[in-house]
């Protein structure tokens, strides 16, 4: 096994070419039905109050009308008139959401269609239907201008709405700001550091584009290369490949990893950043190679411009850097500063490029104080947040799934589709086995592995009892990957000292099993409602 005085091995070529064969597959099968590659692009936007006007051309039978909502979403009264002048009402919308299908079946004859906003909106296409035909409209304002673009995407009006053509859950907050960050617009979600919403904006600032697709491209991307850095990871405590995949099938096969870094959000990239800079931190104690020091304070700089949660990763590492400098008897005024540089110094100093570049909503961040100003902002209101929700949970029930949270569901009458946060339980319950033999072998023989793994999980994981603000499943991903690496060296010492070489077989064929049942709760494959029910194995378990 590894210890501080060992040096580390590059990897060979065979491993990179590993590497590359497990994030092919993988990513194919996590791009499938991703999300759709167009969504209407131009759009009517206008401030305040306002009204949009339909002319049909001639009174006629309406059965469905579908509307497509841009970065801003209002409510909004429907009515209908014969004649233009008259107008009765049809029917109201409340809370919609931004970049967002509704669809509305109606049965009113009808040549004019009145939409009246209550507040700052923006339209990207209606379509007006009698069945199967498509009514090729003129659009107007309430200043009797001529609209455009509310019918010049056409082939883009879906037959019916679904996660592929629809923002669901925390999109509505990050993928809306991305877009805000491509077209300077002022940005809705400022409660985290820019970086991620950055990162999710490239695919949209390159193809103009505002697909779901794009906007979960970046976060799917992050989640296929979290499943090759755990190979990389397994392989380097090891020293075996077989152990590095099998580190990497238990992330591929974790139905909470699938699903939440398929939708359009940050925390794949969060994730992927607190592993890498784990990662390297241990290269480094081992080969004491100062590139190693910087990749890692580089890559934990990147998480903390991500969310402030990567500030426990930044416990683990202190913990783990100062154990080998008293370990091997390096603590001195050199190790501390480059600690410093490395760890508070590139940290700061990109996190305050990152707001002086990408402003957020309450200042121009173009100084020190208004950065500062925004940065409060950010933690009073974290700190003061008294929300609730009913898919919330405590951080005590988190390591065995207890409360999924249920990101999206649409009920098709014979069928329905519907997305879960929701931990692969055989891997989640063997993983709390893997952590409490890592407790077990560093408390007796003082293994280096052990204790890294074992600072990271709970560096990650118990701080959340000291916050009383309502918390999600979703706060224990970046706890996940340390989990698993915690089972794949339980199973590693399993096999060594005692030759049950079938182990690792036998749980990944139970997680393979399991992520197979449960793909449509965490996928959105559309299934019956009959067979979600059957899913639902505890009272806290909300699928259909």
């Amino acid at each position: 096994m590894h210890n501080f005085n060992s040096k580390f091995e590059k990897f060979t070529k065979v491993d990179y070419i590993i590497f590359g064969i497990i994030i092919l597959i993988y990513g194919l099968f996590s791009f499938f039905r991703l999300g759709n590659l167009h969504s209407p692009n131009t759009f009517y936007s206008k401030s305040g109050s306002n009204s949009i006007i339909l002319d049909l051309k001639k009174e006629d039978y309406i059965n469905k009308i579908k509307i497509f909502s841009g970065v801003r979403a209002s409510d909004f009264t429907i009515l209908i008139s014969s004649d233009g002048v008259e107008y009765d009402y049809l029917r109201s919308f409340r809370n919609g959401h931004v970049f967002n299908w509704e669809i509305f079946d109606v049965s009113t004859r009808a040549r004019y269609l009145k939409f009246d906003f209550d507040d700052e909106t923006s339209i990207g296409e209606i379509g007006v239907f009698n069945y199967s035909k498509d009514y090729d409209y003129v659009a107007f304002d309430n200043h009797n201008h001529k609209i455009n673009t509310l019918n010049d995407e056409k082939k883009l009006i879906p037959k019916e709405k679904s996660y592929m053509n629809s923002m669901y859950f925390d999109e509505v907050y990050f993928a809306r700001t991305a877009y805000e960050y491509v077209y300077n617009l002022k940005t809705y979600e400022w409660t985290h550091p820019p970086l991620g919403k950055i990162i999710q904006a490239i695919p949209i600032y390159i193809t103009h584009n505002m697909s779901p697709f794009n906007y979960r491209l970046m976060g799917n991307i992050s989640g296929i290369l979290l499943v090759g850095v755990m190979y990389l990871f397994g392989t380097f405590i090891s020293k075996k490949r077989k152990y590095g995949i099998f580190a990497a099938l238990l992330m591929a096969l974790d139905t909470f990893h699938f699903a939440h870094t398929r939708m359009g959000t940050v925390d794949s990239h969060l994730v992927l950043f607190i592993v890498l800079s784990v990662f390297f931190m241990l290269i480094f104690i081992n080969n004491k190679k100062y590139k190693y020091m910087f990749l890692s304070g580089l890559f934990f700089a990147l998480c903390v411009c991500v969310k402030w949660t990567a500030f426990y990763t930044g416990i683990a590492l202190a913990l783990i850097y100062f154990y080998f400098l008293f370990k091997n008897k390096l603590f001195n005024i050199k190790h501390i500063g480059l600690g410093f540089l490395f760890f508070v110094f590139v940290p700061l100093l990109l996190y305050l490029s990152v707001f002086y570049v990408f402003s957020n909503n309450f200042y121009v961040t173009n100084n020190i104080h208004n950065i500062i100003l925004e940065n409060i902002k950010m933690f009073s209101y974290h700190s003061k947040l008294e929300a609730t929700h009913n898919f919330s949970s405590k951080w005590y029930t988190w390591p065995i799934s207890y409360k999924p949270v249920w990101y999206h569901y649409i009920n098709y009458f014979d069928k329905a589709e519907s997305i879960s946060g929701i931990g692969n339980i055989v891997i989640w319950i063997c993983g709390i086995i893997g952590v409490l033999y890592c407790l077990i072998k560093f408390i007796i023989k003082k293994d280096i592995n052990c204790f890294c793994l074992l600072i990271c999980v709970f560096s990650m994981w118990l701080p959340y009892f000291f916050i009383n603000r309502i918390m999600f499943l979703y706060h224990y991903f970046p706890v996940l990957p340390f989990l698993f690496l915690s089972l794949m060296y339980f199973v590693y010492d399993i096999d060594v000292k005692f030759k049950i070489r079938y182990l690792m077989y036998v749980i990944l064929l139970f997680a393979y099993v399991f992520f197979v049942f449960y793909y449509p709760v965490v996928s959105g494959f559309r299934v019956s409602n009959d067979y979600l029910n059957r899913l639902e194995l505890f009272e806290s378990w909300h699928f259909s």
